[in-house]
């Protein structure tokens, strides 16, 4: 998938959840709002314009990745690919 694909799909994702917790209401906002937070968080990581918080959580990831072998350490990122196809999108 290309990066602008991917965005593309994001902006979905969180469009899906924010109307998630405006039908379901109070029964499923702490779920809801976590998945929220993530998504948006990396949405301002592919749109580089990620805070330290942001960068934080992905590495965080990164590093949990890493160590179950799900990416390879020698990738610097796990959105590492997906930011290099985003040069021409």
């Amino acid at each position: 998938m290309n990066l602008t694909d991917f965005k593309t799909e994001l902006e979905s994702t969180i469009n899906s959840l924010a109307q998630r917790i405006i039908d379901a209401g109070p029964k499923i906002d702490q779920a809801t709002h976590a998945k929220l937070g993530f998504y948006l968080s990396l949405r301002r990581v592919t749109n580089k314009t990620g805070n330290p918080s942001d960068i934080g959580l992905m590495d965080s990831i990164n590093d949990t990745l890493q160590k179950l072998d799900i990416v390879s350490s020698s990738q610097k990122t796990f959105l590492t690919d997906l930011m290099a196809s985003g040069k021409t999108a």
